[in-house]
C-alpha cells in the first residue's frame, strides 16, 4: 500500500470537488461563470508564483485586471489593452521583455480553455461533460496505471515519476470512457473512441507542461489548496489543452 499512501486524501478532496463542481454546472448560468471565474483568478496566481522570478502585487493586479475584462466582457480591444498595460506593468516593476511576455502569455493560456468551457456549457453541455469526464479519466487511469505497472521512465528531464505505462493506461482508459460516454449520449462509436483517446493524449501533454514549470522552479506542487492533490492547477492542468484540442477537432467528428 505504500504506493499509494496518498489516496484517500486524493479521493477524498476529488469527491468533494466532484460534488460542487456536480452543482455548479447542472445550474449552469452565471454560476458556472463565477465557478470558472474564480476557478481562472486561483490558477493564474499559481502560474504566476511558477514562472516569475519574483512576486510583485502591482504586476499580479495588472494581470488580473487583464483577465477580469477579457473574461466577462469578451471585448477583443480592451482585453489587448490592458494586456499591454500588464507587460509595462511587469517591464517597470524589473521583469525582463522575456518575462513580461511570458507572463503575458500564462494569462492566455488560462483564458482561452475557460472561454471554451463556458462557451460549450451554453451551447451544448452533453460535448462539455464528456471532454470532463475523459480527461478526468485520463488523470486517474495515469495515476493508477503508472503506480501499478510503471516500469519505464519517460520524459526524466520534466519528471522523474512519468512512465510509458502511466501514458498508455491514460489514453486506452479516456478511449475506453469515451465510447462509453459516447454510447450513453449517442455519438457515433468510432468518433467516441478517437475523440476519448485524443483528449487523452492533450490531457497528458498539458500535464507534461506543468511538470517542467515545476521541475524548472524545483517545486512538487502548484500550491496546498487541494489535499493530495496540491494546487488547483495540479487538478486542471491537463484541461488547460485538452479543451483547446477538443474545440479544435469536435466539429469534425461530432
Amino acid at each position: 500500500m505504500g504506493r499509494f499512501y496518498d489516496l484517500l486524501p486524493r479521493v477524498l478532496a476529488a469527491l468533494v470537488l466532484a460534488v460542487l463542481f456536480g452543482v455548479v454546472f447542472y445550474v449552469g448560468g452565471v454560476v458556472f461563470e463565477v465557478f470558472v471565474y474564480v476557478a481562472v483568478l486561483l490558477v493564474y496566481y499559481e502560474l504566476y508564483k511558477l514562472v516569475a522570478y519574483k512576486f510583485s502585487f502591482v504586476s499580479f493586479l495588472a494581470g488580473g485586471l487583464a483577465i477580469t475584462a477579457a473574461f466577462w466582457t469578451e471585448n477583443l480591444a480592451l482585453t489587448l489593452i490592458l494586456l499591454a498595460v500588464f507587460g509595462l506593468a511587469n517591464y517597470l516593476m524589473g521583469f525582463s521583455v522575456k518575462e513580461a511576455f511570458v507572463l503575458i502569455s500564462i494569462a492566455v493560456f488560462i483564458l482561452f480553455p475557460a472561454h471554451i468551457a463556458v462557451r460549450l456549457r451554453e451551447e451544448d453541455a452533453n460535448l462539455l461533460l464528456y471532454v470532463l469526464v475523459c480527461n478526468w479519466s485520463a488523470d486517474t487511469f495515469a495515476y493508477f496505471s503508472g503506480k501499478l505497472f510503471g516500469r519505464h521512465r519517460v520524459f526524466t528531464r520534466v519528471s522523474r515519476g512519468k512512465t510509458l505505462e502511466g501514458y498508455v493506461g491514460a489514453i486506452v482508459g479516456s478511449a475506453a470512457v469515451g465510447w462509453g460516454m459516447g454510447w450513453v449520449m449517442g455519438y457515433p462509436p468510432l468518433s467516441s473512441v478517437l475523440l476519448g483517446a485524443y483528449i487523452g493524449l492533450f490531457a497528458q501533454i498539458g500535464d507534461l507542461v506543468e511538470s517542467a514549470l515545476k521541475r524548472e522552479k524545483g517545486v512538487k506542487d502548484s500550491g496546498r489548496l487541494l489535499p493530495g492533490h496540491g494546487g488547483l492547477l495540479d487538478r486542471v492542468d491537463s484541461l488547460l489543452l485538452s479543451l483547446p484540442a477538443f474545440w479544435i477537432i469536435k466539429d469534425f467528428l461530432f
